[in-house]
């Protein structure tokens, strides 16, 4: 049988030793990889959140999803990484993206494609060879010389073909539905193939929203906040090669433009209830979700491993989190292992 792969991933909005139990229980549970996000304006640091996590654990993989070139300086995120390297060598990465609520919160807006090539270019040179050009000037980092696997995250086409080109890794963020899947991994492989890489090479992370509970209904009322969230980032700048509907365009439009990202993560939020009024809710979860039932969360996953998808980074933002960590390791990941 193929080796299936579980991640999770956290906003840290709650106190740090709190956020340190999560991932205790994560690594109990024998979940894969752990993620913490990255938006100082509405939940605590990612690196000083991270430090504690990797001190409480000793086998997962981890590290953040995601940082923006928006708010760290590459020097400063290479040092960040390079210090999480020594507190747990062998087990780090770098999650970048262009940028959402640590951008938006601050009055910025996210990255062009081309600034984030270069700042993940810039943050891998500078770890591996203490110096880079970065904004037309030199930067240098003396302290360490380290490898950490360096992830994109990617929502759309082009975004994808540079995780090919460049990345060690992908954190998918397009949708689960076989089409869109398939669409997916063969931009990633055309951006490998084009920079004369081995697609076989790149690890492949599928970021749905989870949970699972008596029925569909009760578990995607819990996820509301974190459909939201997929729905504003996926069409905030282009539908170009997003596979958004056509008669869905105009409410997706309406979703980007009275998204709040002061509620950003906020179960229960405005946002939660905007897509309820705009009819999102069904269609931004058969897109973005694993959610319903044990057997439906089972079934979903089945058609996307058919389609190609092989590891899963689940995000979870409500409450309970150790009540699905321990449901989804014992009621729907034995499936398939």
């Amino acid at each position: 049988m193929m080796r299936i792969g579980f991640g999770v991933n956290f906003l840290p909005s709650a106190p740090v030793l709190e956020v340190v139990e999560w991932a205790r229980a994560v690594e109990r549970h024998g979940y894969d990889l752990l993620g913490i996000s990255d938006s100082q304006s509405i939940s605590r640091d990612v690196y000083v959140t991270l430090a504690h996590c990797a001190t409480a654990t000793t086998r997962i993989r981890f590290g953040s999803r995601v940082i923006t070139p928006v708010t760290r300086h590459p020097a400063v995120a290479a040092s960040a990484a390079a210090t999480l390297a020594e507190l747990a060598p062998g087990r780090t990465m770098i999650g970048i993206g262009s940028g959402d609520s640590a951008a938006y919160t601050i009055g910025a807006t996210a990255v062009s494609l081309a600034e984030l090539r270069e700042y993940a270019l810039t943050i891998r040179s500078l770890m591996t060879t203490g110096r880079a050009e970065y904004h037309g000037r030199t930067s240098t980092f003396t302290w360490s010389r380290v490898r950490v696997p360096i992830y994109l995250a990617a929502s759309g086409p082009k975004t994808l073909r540079l995780a090919g080109q460049i990345a060690d890794g992908v954190v998918i963020r397009t949708g689960l539905t076989p089409e869109i899947v398939r669409e997916s991994i063969a931009q990633v492989h055309a951006g490998a193939r084009e920079a004369g890489r081995d697609p076989a090479e790149l690890d492949l992370w599928w970021w749905p929203d989870v949970n699972v509970g008596a029925s569909y209904a009760l578990a995607v009322e819990e996820i509301k906040t974190s459909l939201a969230m997929a729905g504003n980032h996926l069409t905030r700048f282009t539908t170009e090669g997003k596979h958004v509907p056509p008669d869905l365009l105009p409410k997706m439009a309406t979703l980007a433009e009275r998204y709040v990202f002061g509620e950003h993560a906020r179960p229960g939020s405005a946002n939660c209830r905007l897509i309820t009024e705009l009819g999102l809710v069904d269609y931004l979860a058969d897109r973005f979700a694993i959610v319903g039932t044990p057997a439906d969360c089972v079934k979903k996953l089945e058609r996307t491993i058919e389609a190609g998808a092989r590891q899963f980074w689940m995000s979870i933002h409500f409450d309970d989190k150790f009540r699905l960590l321990r449901d989804f390791a014992e009621r729907v990941i034995p499936a398939f292992r």
